[in-house]
């Protein structure tokens, strides 16, 4: 992703559309959704699909505790009472008729939260890399011009001018 000689802004917007795209609640089609987009939009695919690893098995779980809230927030909805719910007849078919509707109602909340952290993540991700980016590659390119030569050389084996 870094040695590329691709534009910083097309390695920065591959990247970061991946990590878009793993925000999203739609879990098991990431990587569907990710290669649609690379090709349509003629970015790199292995970029791409790095970003789509950010959010994992491992952090699904702290992103879903922010992404929960911020749907709540975001749809000006009420905290249902999970708390409340027959947790013992989970199993049974009772518990589902009976939690169907604060089920249904935390699923929105968690998806909107999701799709809100999608564009922030995204966003953020897009500015932070292709700043890192252009820094890094001013770096190297300014590292790898040789210093000018002095007007006068000291050099040994030269004779000196009279």
């Amino acid at each position: 992703m870094v040695g590329r000689d691709d534009p910083p802004e097309t390695v920065a917007a591959s990247f970061a559309l991946g990590v878009a795209i793993s925000f999203t609640p739609l879990i098991g089609l990431h990587w569907v959704i990710a290669l649609t987009l690379a090709f349509l939009l003629r970015l790199n695919k292995v970029d791409i699909l790095l970003g789509t690893l950010v959010v994992n098995p491992l952090t699904l779980g702290p992103v879903s505790a922010i992404a929960l809230p911020l749907g709540r927030i975001v749809l000006r909805a009420r905290q249902e009472a999970i708390h409340d719910l027959p947790w013992g007849q989970f199993y049974r078919t009772s518990f589902w008729t009976g939690a169907r509707p604060a089920m249904k109602m935390i699923g929105i909340q968690w998806g909107t939260g999701m799709f809100s952290l999608s564009i922030l993540a995204g966003a953020l991700t897009y500015v932070a890399l292709l700043a890192w980016l252009k820094r890094r590659r001013a770096r190297a390119a300014a590292s790898a011009v040789p210093p000018s030569a002095p007007a006068h050389s000291q050099d040994p084996l030269e004779l000196p001018d009279e």
